[in-house]
């Protein structure tokens, strides 16, 4: 099986979903009718509930709900397997993922802009949406620790993403103010929002930024009062969309270079239903998998995105099918690129590190062995800088095998 192949296949797979799919859930389910006026319209404020246009949507959603985990996921699954990995992005992701994400949306939608939270003790007890309430809030809270302990990290290992992170969001602030306030052309708007990412980058790089653990907490914790209180158009949709760029230069690079290189999948197709995945212990496929491969796949908390912040914006009901369920197919298209990458490329980088994986105890020759893959996988990958490190570098032997780019290069 080459990279090239299982790209042609899930490219296919993906517009099937979303054109024959999708349209029929939007037409006899959903009944998605651009007379009926969005809450963005009935509703509107110029604080949360302000029509967008759909490539903004699309973009703020898709940057909202794709963030490190469709990447990480994939890479972790790989334990069992790539073929285990993939049969579940793409079954997972089409059948249950997009479907939910699309259904939430426009349930929000249809009644004026609730939260998935209000609609489901509207449809069942207060008392559930009491409970939804509570969970919720905890398992945000949860979320955002774990992503600001994450990012602190991040910042500290390198100051100039640090720096460049904070231009950027004054570049979304003023891509906001020219498109919103200043109403420029649209497509001009975003040329400048782009050109003011790339400036935002450069300047990173000359202005490296450096602050302690803990002062990155503080100011994280400050932006989430700022970001959460300003109008959406400001800053969070802005930022998003441009965002949104970045995620698909990648995507777009991967995807051709996968194309292009035509090269075999090396690692293990299916090494054990009970590999080491999580926690250091043997772990059953299933129902682990749904865990370890959630924003690829299916993930509930997309429905307080959809119905937090999307459905407010939504400009006609017919644009809800490219922004939720096209959005969800879009990050079950990067978990795709994700896994067909470390399949092809994952085990020459594991190999290129022999020596420190023999410090570890694990012998690398013996990574193409089923069992044995799946009890060291993981671990392995911590050689390479974890799942985060074996995908860039894969992502880097993808690009030199397609373009002759140097590897340390593409993995940047």
């Amino acid at each position: 099986m080459t990279t090239s192949l299982l790209v042609v296949v899930g490219t296919i797979i993906y517009l099937a979903a979303y054109f024959i799919y999708g349209r029929s859930l939007a037409k006899k389910v959903v009944g998605a009718d651009d007379k009926r006026i969005t809450p963005a319209h009935s509703k509107g404020d110029g604080i949360d509930f302000v029509p967008a246009h759909p490539a903004v949507l699309f973009g703020h959603h898709f940057a909202s709900v794709a963030g490190a985990a469709p990447i990480l996921g994939p890479v972790m699954a790989m334990a069992w397997g790539w073929w285990a990995g993939l049969l579940w992005i793409w079954l997972g992701n089409i059948i249950i993922g997009a479907v939910h994400d699309y259904l939430s949306l426009m349930a929000s939608v249809r009644y004026e802009g609730k939260s998935i939270q209000w609609i489901a003790g509207k449809m069942m007890k207060k008392r559930t949406s009491y409970m939804f309430q509570v969970f919720a809030y905890f398992s945000l809270v949860l979320a955002l620790a774990a992503f600001s302990t994450s990012l602190a990290n991040l910042f500290i290992a390198n100051p100039q993403v640090a720096s460049a992170s904070m231009w950027f969001v004054l570049a979304s602030v003023i891509t906001g103010f020219l498109l919103y306030r200043m109403k420029i052309n649209f497509t001009l708007g975003t040329v400048i929002g782009l050109a003011l990412t790339g400036l935002s980058i450069w300047l990173g790089i000359l202005t490296p930024l450096q602050l302690s653990h803990q002062g990155w907490m503080i100011i994280f914790f400050l932006y989430m009062m700022v970001a959460s209180a300003l109008p959406v158009w400001i800053l969070l949709q802005p930022r998003d969309y441009l965002n949104s760029y970045i995620l698909y230069i990648g995507m777009i690079g991967g995807l051709i270079g996968l194309l292009i290189a035509g090269s075999k999948m090396q690692m293990v197709g299916f090494s054990s239903w009970s590999a080491v995945v999580v926690g250091g212990v043997p772990s059953p496929f299933w129902p682990v998998v749904p865990l370890v491969i959630a924003c690829g796949s299916v993930s509930g908390i997309h429905a307080l995105i959809g119905s937090g912040t999307t459905s407010k914006q939504l400009d006609k009901e017919t644009q809800g099918l490219i922004v939720g369920f096209g959005g969800m197919l879009t990050e079950g298209l990067l978990s795709t690129i994700v896994t067909i990458m470390i399949g092809a490329f994952g085990l020459i980088v594991l190999k290129d590190a022999a020596g420190k994986l023999a410090e570890m105890g694990i012998i690398a020759d013996r990574l193409g062995e089923p069992v044995y893959f799946g009890g060291n996988y993981l671990r392995a990958t911590n050689a390479v800088g974890g799942p985060l490190g074996i995908f860039t570098q894969s992502y880097g032997w993808a690009l030199n095998k397609a373009f002759g780019i140097a590897t340390d290069v593409g993995a940047v």
